[in-house]
């Protein structure tokens, strides 16, 4: 029976991570072949029975904190020190980061809203909270039913209610549907309403920030966006995205023929949640972070060394450019 192969992988697993049993001794004991035993740690791991993080040590640039704190009046900023040459180090030095923030911002909490995408499916797999918190959690934005299932918004919030109640509500719609008043009819649906009203009263939320760049544009790779819409939104003035909603170098929103497609919350109800943290590393990101602290959208960043650089030195020459051409 599956049930009972699902109990040896286990058992397996745990002699060799967590008791240090070498394979041959795992083999002797449970009358296996030291080869059966290998494929089988294999295979509970790519079953995942086993999953593995690795906790890279974490440096913080405590100026570049302070000074996108300043800059952009938020409660709190986190930087780490990017790691040359290496976008996925540096995203799972972000993620670390952005689990321990998140930790520090549930007490008290009840109800925890998270996006999906790339960064927050990293935060995810690291979080491990300091205690058993009593949180629901719940989706701000519909699905994307891609090839990447694993970074989709109903698979994120169950995997991340196991650390909490258990408790979990979806967004049972897509997040771009093809006509406005199809959005508004489902809108309408009370199952989506709840859902989304849960999400409003949330106390937390956790959104990953998106950016109108090809190669790092979660909404282009899941499909949602053909490239000739990505272009048109690109040529309307955005930056950038936070659940799907896109804003401009102010972090007014933008390109509204598709948002008026978009399942999911506002920027405005976004930015009424009281706590938002926000997550993103990659320079190619700067100028959309920039456009969503400018909206005042977030409450904390977590983000790298070279993202805040070039999000600070974006701002400064922007800001310069607006008081020029305004003599």
């Amino acid at each position: 029976m599956l049930e009972d192969r699902d109990e040896l992988l286990a058992r397996i697993a745990t002699l060799y991570y967590y008791h240090d049993q070498s394979q041959q001794q795992i083999a002797q004991a449970l009358s296996l072949s030291r080869s059966n035993v290998s494929r089988m740690l294999k295979e509970a791991r790519e079953r995942g029975i086993v999953e593995i993080s690795i906790h890279y040590p974490i440096a913080r640039d405590f100026l570049l904190e302070q000074q996108i704190k300043e800059r952009f009046g938020l409660r709190a900023a986190v930087v780490v020190q990017a790691t040359p040459g290496s976008d996925m180090v540096t995203l799972q030095k972000t993620a670390q980061l952005s689990a321990r923030m998140l930790d520090e911002q549930l007490d008290g909490a009840k109800t925890l809203a998270i996006s999906w995408g790339t960064t927050v499916h990293a935060i995810v797999d690291l979080f491990t909270p300091s205690r058993r918190y009593d949180v629901e959690v719940v989706q701000l934005m519909g699905g994307v039913s891609s090839d990447e299932p694993a970074i989709d918004g109903p698979s994120l919030v169950a995997r991340l209610a196991r650390h909490f109640s258990g408790r979990y509500r979806y967004l049972h719609a897509p997040l771009v549907v093809d006509q406005p008043e199809l959005a508004t009819a489902l809108l309408g649906q009370r199952n989506i309403a709840e859902a989304l009203e849960a999400a409003l009263s949330a106390e937390v939320a956790l959104v990953g920030i998106g950016a109108l760049e090809p190669s790092v544009s979660s909404l282009l790779r899941a499909g949602y966006l053909s490239h000739e819409e990505f272009a048109a939104i690109v040529a309307s003035g955005a930056v950038g995205d936070v659940c799907a909603r896109h804003f401009d170098d102010n972090g007014n929103p933008a390109f509204p023929e598709i948002d008026a497609r978009v399942i999911a919350i506002t920027l405005a109800q976004l930015a009424a949640i009281p706590t938002v943290i926000g997550a993103a590393c990659n320079s190619a990101k700067a100028r959309a972070i920039r456009g969503v602290l400018r909206g005042g959208y977030l409450d904390i960043l977590v983000t790298d060394s070279e993202a805040a650089e070039a999000v600070l030195e974006l701002d400064s020459r922007l800001v310069r450019t607006a008081v020029l051409s305004n003599l």
